[in-house]
């Protein structure tokens, strides 16, 4: 979503925080609270919980008179009390998890009161259609450096809790009838991270949608982190426009009790007066109408010139050695002296439209020649790395690009079973994230056992992008929405 940010007395300095490319105008906000009754839960903690109390933030009585129907879950709530667990990477278990189905159907169903606040409003039955989550202060202290990029991992770090925020939107692009709000966590007293925290909360509210060509309204944050950090610090609603204000150096809790970085029932109550209007206006933004998007599918040929099959220098050495890059038919199993051969496929993924949300892409091979004994059956699955945008250090194929590090691997299993002599690999959504909207993306075939070491050449061949009937050609087929 794009924001509007104006203030005049605080413009200066607050361009110190603000990213080179602002985002584009969003249209006058409507501040005003739902006509209706709107269902609200709020994953939370303790910090949470005093934000909601009536002796404290008085959030929760804010929002009932602000017509939402509030509950929320605590430590102990839920399956496997899920709700003991709310940093950053636990929010993958909840939303991506192999249990998450479950827990999210609590999440829906959820109509009980965690925390002491006032609710008077009748429950007006059916599921929530919000959802609010917030980690707790010590997930301000994450390690790394500001402006790491998105890795795999589960640990406190900026990379990894971008990777984190990045797997969620593949879940929340799937409901757009609810309304997911990311609460920010808030500051804490470690100065070593300070510079940390505000680099990736401000990820958050100015890149994370918009670097993933996130499609829909369905998702807001809200910079409690922020607003925590100083008097001057704001995320608000003024006049319709959403403002987000910071005064350089403010980057550590501000509000601080005594004895840990639990917000002052001052910082709540400032929290509290400039999130319930942002609310309302998330809320509309949701709610309003929008054109119904494009929803469109390509089918990329490899590129000839940068596919073909790599061969292990000796067995289990895991180091290429030879490459054929202009044969008819790519290569993948073992040869008579248990040596691997792997395989390469190269995809202009740039003819991907620049603002798509990609819903899925399948590498799809066609089946040329077995020889030996079908390593489907002995060499276990046949598997896709994914790299962007190439293997190795260009895009041509090279011996290197047999162990070059992907950019995620095993990412999706090669079917056994052919269709019409094609063989295919879907893979999970995870992996668009891997595809380069900028030039080239590449794909590895490999088998997870390298060889069977019974001496025989036993392979699995499939048509290469040189291969003469252009239709035999391997595909990269793209099912993509545009807003």
């Amino acid at each position: 979503m794009a924001l509007r940010r104006w203030s005049v007395a605080l413009l200066a300095a607050a361009m110190a925080f603000w990213p080179a490319a602002m985002p584009a105008a969003f249209a006058a906000d409507d501040g005003s609270r739902p006509t209706a009754r709107v269902k609200l839960v709020f994953l939370h903690h303790s910090v949470g919980q005093n934000w909601l109390d009536d002796d404290q933030g008085r959030l929760g009585a804010v929002l009932n008179a602000n017509n939402y129907f509030v509950s929320d879950t605590n430590y102990g709530w839920g399956p496997d009390s899920i709700g003991d667990r709310t940093d950053i990477p636990n929010w993958w278990e909840w939303f991506r998890g192999p249990n998450s189905a479950r827990y999210l159907a609590a999440v829906y169903a959820q109509s009980g009161q965690n925390s002491p606040y006032t609710r008077t409003l009748s429950d007006p039955g059916g599921p929530n259609q919000i959802v609010m989550f917030k980690s707790c202060f010590p997930n301000s202290s994450l390690a790394g450096g500001p402006n790491d990029n998105a890795a795999v991992g589960n640990q406190l770090t900026v990379a990894n809790a971008k990777y984190v925020y990045n797997e969620l939107l593949r879940y929340f692009a799937t409901r757009p009838d609810k309304l997911f709000v990311v609460v920010t966590a808030p500051p804490n007293s470690e100065t070593q991270y300070a510079a940390n925290a505000r680099a990736f909360n401000n990820w958050l509210v100015y890149r994370w949608r918009s670097e993933n060509h996130y499609p829909y309204r369905n998702v807001a944050v809200y910079d409690f982190y922020n607003v925590l950090t100083g008097p001057d610090n704001h995320h608000r609603l003024v006049g319709g426009v959403e403002q987000h204000v910071s005064v350089p150096g403010m980057n550590s809790a501000y509000y601080v009790s005594g004895g840990d970085d639990h917000p002052t029932p001052a910082g709540s109550v400032k929290a509290r007066n400039e999130f319930v209007p942002l609310l309302n206006a998330f809320y509309h933004r949701w709610r309003t109408p929008t054109r119904s998007p494009t929803i469109a599918t390509m089918r990329l040929p490899a590129i000839p010139a940068q596919d073909g099959w790599v061969s292990e220098s000796a067995r289990n050495s895991g180091a290429g050695v030879s490459v054929n890059a202009t044969g008819q038919t790519l290569t993948v199993g073992d040869n008579s002296t248990n040596r691997a051969y792997r395989t390469v496929m190269s995809f202009d993924t740039s003819k991907i439209p620049a603002n798509a949300w990609v819903m899925s892409a399948t590498v799809k091979v066609k089946g040329a020649a077995v020889t030996g004994r079908n390593p489907f059956l002995t060499h276990r699955s046949l598997v896709t790395d994914i790299r962007k945008p190439y293997f190795g250090s260009s895009s041509a194929l090279a011996p290197q690009d047999f162990q070059a590090v992907p950019s995620r691997s095993a990412v999706g299993a090669v079917s056994p079973t052919a269709t019409a002599g094609w063989y295919s690999a879907a893979l999970p959504n995870t992996a668009n994230q891997w595809l380069n909207f900028g030039g080239t993306t590449q794909f590895r075939l490999r088998f997870l056992n390298s060889t069977d070491g019974d001496g025989i050449a036993d392979t699995v061949s499939f048509y290469s992008g040189n291969a003469v009937t252009p239709a035999n050609r391997p595909v990269l087929e793209v099912r993509y929405l545009v807003p």
